[in-house]
Parts: structure tokens; sequence; C-alpha cells
């Protein structure tokens, strides 16, 4: 158990160092800027905008699914905007642990779920949870759009 822990830590520290210089140049840059502009959905839609702000857990997967479905991947500092019908449905992020997150989606809507990774036992873990469009502002500054999701060929 303290191997594996061990382990954990000195990865975090390893990915840690290399995200620390390539933010550190333009940190100034970054928080002076704003989150992304999300349009509204297409009518007769709802959407919900995934992002993951935080750069800790960077080598742990933040992948959405959506009935057994990727609907996409999250690496960190990214976004992306799932367009979707209107009615309830579940997304789930897993590692060694599954999260699932039920949202109620309505025409017009546009909801916020941020990905967080936490601690495991092993390795991280990923979670979801509903933010507000504030949050988003507050924490989606400098965030990239994530392309949509392309199968196997996205890792």
């Amino acid at each position: 158990m303290k191997i594996t822990r061990m382990m954990l830590a000195c990865m975090m520290a390893a990915t840690a160092a290399p995200l620390a210089a390539q933010s550190g140049g333009d940190a100034g840059a970054e928080s002076t800027k704003a989150a992304p502009a999300i349009a509204p959905p297409p009518p007769g839609m709802g959407q919900v905008v995934f992002y993951r702000s935080s750069r800790v857990g960077a080598l742990i997967s933040c992948r959405v699914h959506e009935g057994g479905e990727v609907v996409n991947r999250l690496p960190p500092g990214r976004y992306f905007v799932h367009n979707t019908t209107p009615g309830v449905h579940e997304y789930s992020v897993r590692s060694e642990a599954t999260d699932v997150i039920r949202l109620e989606v309505e025409e017009g809507e546009t909801q916020y779920v941020r990905c967080a990774i936490g601690m495991g036992l092993g390795v991280g873990r990923p979670n979801l949870s509903p933010q507000s469009r504030d949050d988003f502002e507050r924490r989606g500054r400098g965030l990239d759009e994530m392309a949509p999701y392309g199968g196997d060929r996205d890792g």
C-alpha cells in the first residue's frame, strides 16, 4: 500500500513540474483571459458544458460517458459542449470507482458540470459536480475547447 501511494505521489510530482513550467510564463495573461463564450443550444435542444479547470491529476482521464458510450474526453484545461435532447440524462466518469451525475436538461437551457480529480485508494478519482455559470466564468479562464470525440485515435 505504501509503495502504491509513493508511486502515485512521484507521478503527481513528475507531472506537476512540467505543467508549472508550461503555465509559468503566461500565468498573468491567463488570469486576465475571460472564460469561453458559450453559444445557446440549437432549437429544440439543451446543452451541458463539461469543463476541467484544474491541472491536478493530469495523468487521470476524465472521459465522460452516457449510457455506456463515450461523449468526449476531458483533459486538464479543456471544456466541451454537449448538445442533447431535453429530458433526464445520466453522465458518468470512472477510474477505480464510477461517479454518476443525473441532470434534467430543458429545451434552450445550458447546464455546467465540472470534472475534478480527487484522491482515490490507488489512483485519482474523477468526480462530476453541477456548477453555475458563475463558477464556469471564474474557473474557465484560459480553457481551450476540446474537439469532438474521435474514438480510439483520441487515446
